[in-house]
C-alpha cells in the first residue's frame, strides 16, 4: 500500500475538507482508496457521506480489539471509508496509552487490512503534536502538510517543518514533503501577501493553491466532496490539480512475486523509476535562493505585512473615532 499522510500544525486548515477531496479524486484513477480518520474530531467521514449518528470507527475496534476491517464503509464515491468513531471519556486515554506504548501500532493495523499493494492509504491527522501524528510520519510515503494564505500559518511553517524531518523516514520510493496552500481569498491582499510569504520559504514544494470557494461548504452540507459535486467551481479545479500532482508522486507498488520474478537489475531500476516527478515537481537544490537572501526576502515580507496589518488598524481606528463623534 502507498500512505499518504495530510498534517497540519494547527486545527481550522480544511485538513479533513483536503483528504476527502485527495481520497475520491486519486479513486477515480482506478485506484483502491482507503481514507483514514485518526483525528478524535471524526469529521472525515461526514465529507464522504456519513452522518453524526455512525458512531463506529477505529477508535471503538481499538479499544474492544476487534478488526479495523470491521469498522470500514464504503462511499458512494467508491472510497473505502474508516472513521476515527466516537468514544467516550473513559476510553480515549486508554487508546491513547495504547498508541504511545506501540511504537508500531500504526504500521500493524495498516497491514492488518490487507490491501492491495497499489492501493492508496490517506491519513486525515489530528493537527499538532501528538503519538498519533509521530507513528503517522513513519509510516508515510508521501506527507502533505495543510496551511491557510494567513499570518499565522505562516508562522508555524518552522514548527511543522521541523516535525516532519525528524519522524518522517525516507524510504526508497518516498518523496520530499509537499504542501497545500488552502482557502486562498485572491481578493484580499493581506491573503496574497501570506500566500506569497509561504511561498518564499516553501518554493516549489507547494504542491498546489486551493482558491475560498463556498461550493466547498455547500457540498459537505449534502455529504459531499466539491470534487463530486461541483464541476465548474473553483474548488473542484483546484482539488483535481493537486491531485494530479500527487498521483504523479505516489510511488508504485507492484505485487511482491512479479518483483521477485524479474531480474534484479530490472527491479532496481523500476523501484527508481518513480523518484523521477520529485526531480520534476519539487525542483533542483542549486535552483534555490542562497539562505542569506531567502532570509532577506522572508524579512522584507513579514514587514509588509506587518505595515498592512497596523495600516488597517489605524484605517480602523479612524473610523470608529469618526463614527463616535
Amino acid at each position: 500500500m502507498i500512505v499518504v499522510a495530510i498534517v497540519s500544525a494547527k486545527g481550522g486548515v480544511g485538513k479533513s475538507t483536503i483528504a476527502a477531496n485527495l481520497a475520491v479524486a486519486l479513486s477515480r484513477h482506478a485506484r483502491t482508496v482507503l481514507a483514514v480518520d485518526l483525528d478524535p474530531q471524526n469529521a472525515l467521514h461526514l465529507h464522504l457521506g456519513g452522518t453524526p449518528q455512525d458512531i463506529g470507527g477505529l477508535s471503538r475496534a481499538s479499544v474492544a480489539g476487534t478488526a479495523w476491517s470491521d469498522a470500514c464503509t464504503r462511499a458512494a464515491s467508491g472510497v473505502r471509508v474508516l472513521p476515527f468513531g466516537q468514544i467516550n471519556e473513559t476510553d480515549l486515554p486508554t487508546l491513547e496509552r495504547r498508541i504511545a506504548d506501540d511504537p508500531h501500532w500504526l504500521a500493524t493495523q495498516l497491514h492488518s487490512l490487507n490491501l492491495p499493494d497499489d492501493a492508496v492509504v490517506i491519513l486525515d491527522t489530528p493537527p499538532g503534536v501528538s503519538n498519533t501524528l509521530r507513528q503517522v510520519l513513519a509510516a508515510a510515503d508521501l506527507v502533505i502538510s495543510v496551511v491557510l494564505a494567513d499570518a499565522a500559518s505562516y508562522a508555524t511553517l518552522p514548527q511543522i517543518d521541523n516535525l516532519i524531518r525528524r519522524h518522517h523516514r525516507a524510504r526508497p520510493g518516498s518523496v520530499e514533503p509537499v504542501c497545500i496552500v488552502n482557502q486562498v481569498d485572491v481578493a484580499s491582499r493581506l491573503s496574497r501577501e501570506a500566500l506569497q510569504l509561504i511561498e518564499g520559504v516553501l518554493g516549489q514544494r507547494v504542491l498546489g493553491r486551493v482558491r475560498a470557494d463556498r461550493a466547498v461548504s455547500e457540498a459537505l452540507a449534502h455529504g459531499q466532496t466539491v470534487v463530486e459535486s461541483s464541476q465548474d467551481s473553483a474548488g473542484h479545479q483546484d482539488l483535481m490539480e493537486c491531485a494530479d500532482r500527487v498521483l504523479q508522486l505516489l510511488p508504485s507498488r507492484r505485487p511482491q512475486a512479479e518483483q521477485q520474478a524479474e531480474p534484479q537489475a530490472q527491479t532496481t531500476q523500476e523501484r527508481q523509476e518513480p523518484q523521477t516527478p520529485t526531480t520534476v515537481v519539487l525542483g533542483d537544490e542549486d535552483r534555490r535562493p542562497d539562505r542569506q537572501t531567502a532570509q532577506r526576502s522572508r524579512k522584507a515580507g513579514v514587514y509588509r505585512l506587518m505595515a498592512v496589518l497596523l495600516f488597517a488598524v489605524l484605517v480602523l481606528l479612524i473610523v470608529l473615532w469618526i463614527r463616535t463623534r
